[in-house]
């Protein structure tokens, strides 16, 4: 059983300029972008919390559209690693609860105990599972009194993904990436496994032509 330490910190990072000269927003004192609305500066930011997630599953390409048509100034989103090393967005450690794994017959024998923060967790850990296996998932609500239409329909999204969407609003909208304690893997948290994702995380602002200026530890 692999564990985590008792403690770790965790990084959010907040994306304040643009990719392939196209700010994702402007600092208050700079221009707009090209023939998109600017970021609003008249009242505190309206931040979009896993996207649209009363309405839709939350994390989804849908529910983050939805944010953007109801005026979200951000996009929030959570972000981890999956087995071969790609970013996806996704708020749980584990698959259980919000997608449809359970009855996936092909995935019955890949249910793991990790001991996460000091106490053991069973679960489809996101972190055993290549892009392609949690692209086949689909995503459901996570509260029962939500509206379930929407269950079954949507894939998990790629954090490459979650940044075109804000880059293909039709005003300009920025992006709240975060990785909490225990996403940043099962093993400890200097081990291969935390060191990949970072370092994947990094290449994939390097690549877009995007710098994050703004990276806060807190422990």
């Amino acid at each position: 059983m692999a564990s985590l330490p008792s403690f770790t910190p965790f990084v959010f990072l907040l994306l304040v300029i643009g990719c392939n000269a196209r700010p994702l927003y402007p600092l208050p004192s700079k221009g707009d972008d090209g023939n998109r609305k600017p970021l609003q500066t008249f009242r505190p930011y309206n931040i979009a919390h896993r996207g649209s997630n009363g309405e839709l599953p939350e994390e989804t390409h849908p529910a983050y559209l939805r944010a953007i048509e109801e005026g979200a100034d951000f996009i929030e989103t959570d972000i981890l690693s999956s087995k071969d090393g790609v970013l996806v967005c996704f708020h749980d450690v584990t698959r259980d609860n919000t997608t449809d794994i359970a009855n996936r017959t092909e995935f019955a024998n890949r249910k793991r105990t990790y001991e996460v923060q000091g106490e053991n967790m069973t679960g489809f850990f996101t972190v055993d599972f290549t892009l392609k296996e949690l692209k086949s998932l689909r995503v459901k609500q996570r509260c029962s009194f939500r509206d379930q239409q929407f269950n079954g329909k949507f894939q998990i999204i790629t954090f490459e993904e979650f940044i075109t969407i804000a880059l293909d609003a039709p005003r300009v909208v920025g992006i709240y990436p975060e990785i909490k304690i225990q996403y940043l893997s099962i093993n400890m948290l200097n081990g291969p496994m935390a060191k990949d994702l970072r370092t994947s995380l990094w290449r994939h602002f390097r690549n877009m032509g995007t710098r994050v200026p703004t990276c806060q530890k807190i422990g």
